[in-house]
């Protein structure tokens, strides 16, 4: 034990009381010992921190801080990670749940890799609203991580991720100005200066329920967070024809499923524009002619048979 390193978890939570202490059983209960917990109250009305209490008292390991509601998820995410005393920090949304080996499996990558390793992550097991396994998410192996982030958060969920402590010194903080995305928009920032690796297998459970923040926020104002997020990395974009047509690709099925067809295939078009050989892109035009249910069958089955061969 003492040969492990040391790790600080961060687990945000506002007002999910009913759901945190699945999150916060799923920590205690790792096989890898040597962390604290710090849950960061972002000023919930419920009886959240009565409920942490009850953990303190039996586990000196668990920290509680509380703080006024910001409204935005990387406000607590933040003030987790000024109040780290450890050399890594690990992520878990209050609504998930790790599998007991999670933090032992992905420190082996961390001990045998380079030190330029910044960032490791894991597949995940998605849950639907009735506790079932809906699918297994799988992360897709890429050549060039930052090129593959700014086409697509590949990653998933914070909740599978462990990053070093001096990359979010070097690196900033999470961006406050964005209610979704704020996730995608630091692995960009840190692949710019670090490698990632996977440990793959699914070591975490990502529950589908009414209160996901993709739920909550309108599609306007998650579209206005994934400009925002376009502007900062224009350049790359504007340099990169493949990766701007692959990116257009993905925005237009984005829209497509969100019934927004004439915007969707209006991204395809662009994509084929600026990259006349991304033939997909003329595939998934074509296929958008057939409405929104029909592309999301389409999708469903494209997804399961990555899944199925693993890239």
């Amino acid at each position: 034990m003492k040969s492990q390193p040391l790790v600080s978890i961060i687990i945000p939570t506002y007002n999910h009381v009913d759901l945190l202490p699945r999150a916060i059983k799923s920590v205690l209960n790792q096989t890898f010992k040597n962390f604290e917990l710090i849950i960061v109250d972002d000023g919930s009305i419920d009886n959240t921190r009565e409920v942490v209490e009850g953990f303190r008292k039996n586990d000196e390991r668990v920290r509680y801080i509380w703080q006024e509601n910001s409204g935005t998820p990387a406000k607590p995410k933040n003030t987790g990670i000024k109040n780290t005393r450890y050399n890594y920090i690990a992520f878990l949304d209050s609504d998930d749940e790790w599998l007991a080996e999670k933090l032992e499996k992905q420190f082996k990558l961390f001990k045998n890799l380079p030190d330029k390793l910044g960032f490791v992550g894991c597949n995940a097991i998605v849950i639907d609203e009735k506790n079932n396994k809906k699918w297994e998410y799988k992360t897709p192996k890429c050549k060039n991580v930052f090129e593959e982030l700014l086409i697509n958060d590949f990653i998933f969920s914070s909740s599978s991720v462990i990053v070093k402590k001096k990359v979010f010194n070097k690196i900033g903080f999470f961006d406050e100005n964005l209610k979704i995305g704020e996730d995608w928009d630091m692995w960009i920032r840190i692949a710019q200066r670090y490698d990632f690796d996977f440990v793959p297998e699914s070591l975490f459970k990502y529950y589908i329920h009414n209160s996901n923040i993709t739920n909550t926020l309108s599609f306007e104002k998650q579209e206005k967070d994934l400009k925002y997020i376009f502007e900062k990395y224009r350049q790359y974009y504007k340099a990169n024809s493949k990766i701007y047509s692959a990116k257009l690709r993905n925005d237009g099925t984005r829209h497509i499923l969100a019934r927004k067809l004439q915007k969707g295939r209006k991204c395809f078009l662009e994509s084929i524009k600026i990259n006349p050989l991304n033939f997909r892109s003329y595939f998934y035009f074509i296929f958008s002619l057939f409405g929104s249910k029909f592309y999301y069958k389409l999708t469903t089955i494209k997804r399961k048979l990555k899944q199925v061969l693993y890239c």
